[in-house]
């Protein structure tokens, strides 16, 4: 199905709803969408910036970072 054609259905499904809580459900899981990509572009916005200025690892010290990371969690 088309991106068009499934914002018209998804449109007029909303449009006809009445139960709040199917309403408040389906808000919810687009502002959580919308939460998330904003989020992942501000990371790979912040990521271009430290790759820019050489604040890189070696994939060793990525390793050895992204370990102790998960470890300490």
């Amino acid at each position: 199905m088309e991106i068009e054609k499934m914002k018209r259905e998804i449109k007029r499904m909303i449009d006809e709803l009445n139960d709040p809580e199917i309403l408040k459900q389906v808000y919810d899981m687009l502002k959580r969408a919308a939460d998330l990509r904003d989020s992942m572009i501000e990371s790979a916005l912040e990521a271009q910036e430290d790759i820019k200025a050489g604040r890189v690892y070696t994939p060793a010290e990525f390793k050895t970072h992204m370990k102790a990371y998960i470890y300490k969690r």
